[in-house]
């Protein structure tokens, strides 16, 4: 792979576009071609770069263009062309047969989807194109967030995915996760499963707190800075919609179920309450007269949003204290020896996300340290691996999971006892991602 001095970023004008323009020209100082649908739109990306980086120094690398009037020039002198267009293959095709034409040999095109096929996705290319052709998928915001997935097809060349690897971590420093051409890669099919997962047991306990009582479950002493539902307001209910779709009809593995988008998610949808970024979906944020702010959750059953509640559950609260006083095995023998059913949801979902994360060894990614990873970095959500030595090793993991009628993942089964199962500690400290 040739050095890289010079980028042409595709959705310059996107918070992810302008977001990883801005790492790649302050960290890489390489010069960034911005194009957009229209020059002014390429320079609002140029604004948000410099913004997202917080320094000046980046704008004088940074020239801004178009689709129409500059895209074959800029790619024709670029020695990698990072393509955040929307996530759809009738948007990237047509844009990815124009670089194939225009683009030198060896020069790195890479996109930013989210579960898209990658190998589909290169058949754009000739047998070199191919070859350089990538899955980079950054996380949102990228100054913020390190995780890239970089993701593989078929038709790559080893050689150029280590140099590739390399460039990414050691000059953009980005903490890379390696992961095979499958629906939603590591990070999203194991994240949006648990909220996916999760969303359907608020359905089934509409009656006792429905949305509210899930999130308080799955706070943060499960290892979360946010409740798994109220990420899916953040991330947006069509986006997460999205995704459950594709993996629920690209995959088969023994959660497939779990993929199915519950039907008040698709309700929500309908009428245009997509979580934040609309006002309003699983929760919203009254503002009254007198300039309080009052939060409401959707409840299930009447399709109305009454008050967001406040709960009282003795052992959540046991296990916080525990997290506050740094004693994190601690907290989960609290969560092992609760009693309640909210306890039981507890450790069942401790225990799914665990047994889903290590099932996709194999399958998704190479090793357990790429989906620790994935969650650590990507998420913020503390690695599966982690949660193995915070519950007292292997044997004592699969007592909660064969307690919760989980299955068994043969990396769990053939892990020896007394021995540190996480291995991501120097890079990741996952205790520091708990929240008491």
């Amino acid at each position: 792979m040739r050095e890289i001095k010079t980028v042409t970023i595709l959705g310059a004008n996107g918070a992810m576009g302008s977001g990883s323009a801005g790492v790649i020209a302050a960290f890489g100082g390489a010069k960034v071609h911005m194009l957009a649908r229209d020059v002014e739109k390429a320079k609002q990306g140029i604004e948000a770069a410099v913004a997202s980086v917080k320094t000046d120094t980046i704008r004088a690398r940074m020239i801004p263009g178009s689709y129409d009037a500059d895209l074959e020039k800029a790619v024709a002198e670029s020695d990698w062309v990072f393509e955040l267009v929307a996530e759809s293959y009738e948007v990237k095709e047509p844009i990815n047969t124009r670089i194939a034409k225009a683009r030198r040999p060896g020069t790195i095109v890479s996109t930013v989807s989210s579960g898209l096929s990658i190998g589909r996705l290169a058949k754009a290319y000739d047998e070199d194109g191919q070859k350089h052709y990538y899955g980079t998928h950054f996380f949102n915001p990228p100054y913020k967030m390190i995780l890239c997935e970089l993701v593989t097809h078929s038709g790559n060349d080893k050689k150029v995915t280590q140099a590739l690897g390399e460039y990414l971590d050691k000059v953009l420093g980005r903490a890379v996760v390696y992961t095979n051409d499958t629906p939603a890669f590591a990070g999203n099919r194991i994240g949006f499963q648990l909220m996916n997962e999760v969303a359907h047991f608020a359905e089934k306990y509409a009656d006792k707190g429905g949305i509210a009582l899930l999130d308080e479950i799955m706070s943060g002493y499960t290892g979360r800075a946010m409740g798994p539902l109220a990420t899916a307001d953040f991330v947006g209910l069509d986006v997460h919609k999205a995704i459950v779709d594709n993996i629920y009809d690209n995959t088969k593995d023994e959660a497939h179920e779990t993929f199915k988008l519950p039907g008040y998610f698709q309700k929500l949808i309908d009428a245009g309450k997509l979580g934040m970024k609309s006002g309003g979906g699983l929760t919203k944020v009254v503002k009254h007269a007198d300039g309080k702010r009052e939060k409401f959750v959707y409840n299930i059953k009447t399709g109305e949003y009454d008050p967001y509640p406040k709960f009282d559950i003795p052992f959540i609260k046991e296990a916080r204290q525990k997290i506050k006083e740094s004693d994190y095995k601690g907290a989960m023998d609290v969560v092992k020896k609760a009693s309640g059913f909210e306890a039981d949801i507890a450790r069942y979902f401790i225990s799914r996300y665990i047994s889903y994360s290590l099932s996709l060894v194999g399958e998704v990614v190479d090793t357990k340290e790429n989906t620790d990873g994935a969650m650590g970095f990507g998420f913020n959500w503390v690695p599966a691996s982690a949660f193995v030595d915070f519950l007292g090793g292997p044997k004592e993991t699969i007592k909660l999971m064969e307690a919760s009628k989980i299955p068994v993942p043969k990396l769990l089964k053939d892990a020896k006892d007394g021995k540190k199962f996480y291995e991501l500690g120097e890079k990741l400290d996952a205790r520091s991602l708990f929240k008491g």
